[in-house]
């Protein structure tokens, strides 16, 4: 029986068998797609090319989550890379931009498997991985625009908002995930967690290649965290006012680290361009 169909098609068919859970007729059809040859059946190519996909997850998993592998060992940590993949599909053809969602798939195996009870903080490691991750391969910001910020008025200043690097990522965690991180990422086997008050305020930023990871206070994390969300300046000062006279003070720091890299009018969001 032959089948005809689009090049698209038959690539979106293909991929879908070699990814469990497929149904009956979706395997059916993509073997049919496989050329017959005298050495290998048309099943165990298919076999073949699924365990080679399969493969290709788990290191590109392994790769942006160093600090999980670790901690995991390579054994366990496959096992729950491929459980992961069966539920979360890749939907972009660059394995850099695949896993986004780890940190929560953990959060759920570490609470549904008494084993995993004391590693509930690997659901906030993970997600502190990918903002490093993807720190890593954001794009560059141009520099910071003083000038025509400084040619604006104050009131118009006021109903900006502040827009954060394109490498800059924000979490909270209960856990102390940063020192966590560090530990396994070092060639040390002893791993010590100093005491720290918790919760954490973490913020990841890239720094000429190199990932920057640092703890900050609770307030500047509500900054930052109002500036990511698209909260006006104005917003945020009227949200804070026990602190208002702190806002000035901290905001140049903040552009200066690479933290805020532009300010964009509420209505139009354009950055840069007040």
């Amino acid at each position: 029986m032959k089948i005809s169909m689009t090049l698209a098609d038959t690539e979106t068919l293909f991929t879908t068998a070699l990814i469990p859970p497929c149904s009956a007729t979706q395997r059916t059809l993509a073997l049919q797609l496989i050329r017959k040859n005298d050495h290998i059946p048309a099943a165990l190519a298919l076999r073949i090319y699924s365990n080679n996909v399969s493969g290709a997850r788990s290191k590109s998993l392994a790769a942006a989550y160093p600090a999980c592998f670790r901690i995991l060992e390579e054994a366990c940590f496959n096992n729950i890379a491929h459980r992961f993949s069966e539920r979360t599909p890749s939907v972009h053809p660059d394995l850099n931009r695949y896993s986004a969602t780890l940190g929560d798939f953990l959060d759920e195996w570490t609470q549904s498997h008494e084993q995993f009870s004391d590693y509930r903080y690997l659901g906030d490691l993970a997600r502190l991985e990918w903002l490093c991750h993807t720190a890593y391969y954001a794009e560059d910001d141009p520099p910071f625009d003083f000038r025509t910020l400084a040619r604006t008025s104050h009131g118009a200043q006021a109903a900006f908002c502040l827009r954060l690097g394109h490498s800059v990522g924000l979490l909270q965690s209960d856990y102390p995930v940063m020192v966590i991180r560090e530990a396994n990422l070092s060639d040390s086997d002893a791993v010590d967690v100093a005491a720290i008050e918790l919760p954490e305020q973490l913020v990841v930023s890239r720094l000429a290649f190199q990932i920057q990871v640092e703890r900050i206070d609770a307030y500047t994390f509500e900054v930052l965290a109002a500036c990511q969300e698209g909260i006006t300046l104005d917003h945020i000062i009227d949200t804070h006012q026990d602190h208002t006279s702190m806002i000035p003070g901290i905001l140049p720091g903040l552009i200066q680290r690479g933290w805020i890299t532009a300010v964009a009018a509420e209505k139009t969001g354009t950055p840069g361009h007040p």
